[in-house]
């Protein structure tokens, strides 16, 4: 779903609008859908190097009221200088531009978003939500085994690491909201893309094997060498759903483990 602030503007009383757009984020957290707030949020930043205040603020309310992400549109569609940007700085990194430049602003807009966005996820930490009692038994086990990771992962302070090949479990994760990072391993190209959208979930493609021990060591040897997992660091991994990725065990299970190098 995507909150458009400008298109609600428009048709509606302006005053209405923060209102209307955290009625929409919680309603569509309720469905487990990702909400994007788009429309301008940093538009002074066409013409100019730096945003307005308000604008920050704008980024912030739309984190703090809980959505799964937000975009930039005209901000990075034209800009001061942009061609000539890119044909003096073909050979830089893009760390290295959005650090060094003062004159690409499309660059300096999402590094903003990107400063403001982190900041004010880092500051929030919502009230962990209850497995719905209108579930199906199917869902509602999900639901269940979703709920208590989370809580076993805000309690203990761990990363949550999960395998799965739809995107359901990962999805569940998202909507509670741990405080850690949601590690979704998928063996499916379209998963990977899908589940960015989610809050809190950096889905990282991977081919399972069909030793499930082997894959979870190869997950956290994998992260432990990308810097996200230290050596001595406690996780929570999450194996659940219907159609289970190793037969020979158990469909659902919750396990706390300790990062070996």
């Amino acid at each position: 779903a995507m909150v458009t602030c400008g298109d609600l503007g428009a048709e509606l009383p302006i005053e209405e609008v923060p209102l209307l757009q955290e009625d929409i984020i919680i309603r569509y957290q309720s469905m487990q859908t990702p909400v994007i707030v788009a429309t301008n949020m940093l538009e002074s930043m066409i013409n100019h190097p730096t945003p307005r205040r308000a604008e920050v603020s704008d980024i912030a309310i739309a984190v703090r009221q809980g959505a799964d992400a937000i975009m930039l549109s005209g901000e990075t569609a034209h800009g001061n200088d942009t061609l000539y940007h890119f044909q003096i700085k073909e050979e830089a990194s893009l760390e290295k531009v959005m650090k060094d430049d003062c004159n690409c602003f499309p660059l300096k807009a999402v590094n903003v978003m990107h400063t403001v966005a982190l900041r004010n996820e880092s500051s929030v930490q919502s009230d962990v939500a209850h497995p719905s009692q209108l579930s199906s038994h199917e869902s509602h086990m999900g639901e269940m085994f979703a709920f208590h990771a989370t809580t076993t992962s805000n309690t203990l302070n761990t990363p949550i690491i999960v395998f799965t090949r739809t995107g359901s479990m990962a999805i569940l994760l998202s909507h509670y909201r741990p405080y850690t990072t949601i590690f979704a391993f998928t063996n499916e190209a379209r998963i990977k893309q899908r589940l960015v959208l989610y809050h809190g979930v950096m889905p990282i493609y991977m081919q399972f094997s069909n030793d499930a021990e082997e894959t979870f060591s190869r997950a956290l040897k994998l992260l432990l060498s990308k810097g996200h997992l230290h050596e001595g660091q406690h996780v929570t991994l999450v194996q659940s759903g219907a159609q289970p990725i190793w037969r020979e065990e158990s469909t659902h299970h919750i396990q706390v483990r300790k990062v070996h190098g």
